[in-house]
């Protein structure tokens, strides 16, 4: 479950190799601790995109799929 961690800005959708993730509304208001993780969440993200090696998902699918499955089998 990633609720405590979704932001709502849908990127996990396009990159899911199932079809497998819905966007519900909320519980219940944001706090500002929310809101900080959020942010602390963004530009860690950015952070990591920044970086030379890394290949977007959503681009490399295959690739995806078969580190999560490698992941499983260990």
């Amino acid at each position: 479950m990633v609720e405590p961690w979704c932001i709502g800005c849908a990127l996990c959708l396009a990159p899911c190799p199932v079809d497998c993730i819905d966007m519900i509304p909320a519980k219940g208001a944001w706090s500002a601790g929310h809101k900080a993780a959020a942010k602390q969440r963004a530009k860690h993200r950015k952070l990591r995109l920044a970086q030379p090696q890394f290949v977007s998902p959503a681009r490399n699918r295959r690739a995806v799929i078969v580190a999560a499955l490698a992941r499983k089998r260990r």
